[in-house]
């Protein structure tokens, strides 16, 4: 069977426009590439507020999608590794030939990860980016005059099963796809306590990644978290849905503790002393490729291993043509401890024609 030469793709076509199809060429690999059919997309808070211009973009048509997994069809020169029919996930990136919301991406072979048989293509979607916001927001090398992470030990290491034993950490938004991560990432290096905050209906979920305290987000969570520590000190934690970080949560630090977080941080409006941190980073491997490359090369292990698993997942009818109504249930808050999927092969004939 001869291979594709268009697909379909969801685009922003204007400045706060709305997602609509274009029919665009199957791109060829490159150096370094290899070309994916994709089979499973998830879909973050991110593209949506794409379309309401919080975000900077000098170019249309704008692609987005992020979170990706499918199978490589084709391979590019001096790709090491990587082979036609191989199930892999990965993290896209905007721009058209790397961007996930369409049938066909080029992927650094590099920056992908093999998939074992217990994991299907539509729950790897879910891993990505979540993934990584919650991996380089621990990992990347603190910086104190931008953007960066707390400077932690990979969990990836050789050695970083373990490494941190017997400290505490706070998540807040444990059920949220990025705090399910840093969950688990906390367990297999050996926090304890781990106390996670998010609705009671997630609690036994939650403890089956790790968690060992799991409070209720509408209590006190200052009150119920220092109850938690049980006089422990808390050097590091976690803000995985913008709660936003309050001074009662930074006040829970111990004096040179960290508090993390994917979005912008109101550091102007905190009381940081005692040598106490609220960092800020951006969650993409394409941003700290030598960190993206290295957790990477170790994740089909951990996936094979079972140490870190995909969020739970809710597949949603109709391929690309789900997308706009899955990011509008996002922007609405109506999706809770699940991770919205899509399969572009379901995508119908007729989406997108005039």
């Amino acid at each position: 069977m001869s291979q594709q030469v268009t697909q379909k793709a969801l685009v922003i076509p204007c400045a706060e426009a709305p997602y609509t199809f274009l029919t665009r060429p199957v791109p060829t690999p490159g150096v370094g590439d290899v070309l994916v059919k994709i089979e499973g997309i998830g879909l973050n808070p991110a593209e949506w507020k794409i379309t309401k211009g919080v975000m900077l973009i000098k170019e249309y048509p704008f692609m987005s999608g992020t979170d990706g997994a499918g199978t490589v069809i084709a391979i590019g020169k001096d790709v090491k590794g990587v082979s036609k029919g191989d199930r892999v996930l990965f993290q896209g990136y905007f721009e058209a030939d790397r961007s996930t919301h369409q049938e066909y991406v080029l992927v650094y072979a590099d920056l992908l990860a093999k998939l074992p048989p217990t994991i299907s293509s539509l729950e790897a979607a879910s891993i990505p980016l979540a993934l990584a916001s919650a991996a380089l927001g621990l990992a990347i090398p603190y910086k104190p005059t931008e953007r960066s992470g707390a400077g932690l030990k990979p969990f990836w290491d050789d050695d970083a099963e373990g490494y941190y034993h017997g400290q505490a950490i706070v998540i807040l938004g444990g059920s949220s796809s990025i705090g399910q991560f840093v969950i688990q990432i906390a367990k297999y290096m050996g926090y304890s306590p781990i106390i996670t905050t998010s609705s009671l209906r997630h609690k036994e979920f939650l403890e089956s990644l790790g968690a060992t305290h799991v409070l209720d987000r509408f209590d006190d969570v200052a009150l119920g978290v220092k109850e938690s520590l049980g006089g422990k000190e808390l050097k590091l934690a976690y803000d995985a849905v913008h709660t936003p970080i309050t001074q009662a949560e930074v006040d829970l630090l111990s004096p040179g503790g960290q508090i993390v977080s994917a979005w912008e941080v109101p550091k102007d409006s905190l009381d940081l002393s005692g040598n106490r941190r609220a960092i800020d980073y951006y969650g993409t491997v394409h941003w700290y490729k030598d960190l993206g490359k290295a957790m990477y090369a170790k994740l089909g292990a951990f996936l094979e291993s079972g140490v870190i698993q995909p969020n739970r997942v809710e597949k949603l009818p109709d391929g690309l043509s789900g997308i706009v109504g899955g990011l509008k249930r996002l922007e609405e808050n109506q999706v809770s401890g699940v991770k919205l999927v899509v399969d572009p092969g379901e995508t119908p004939l007729a989406a997108g024609s005039s």
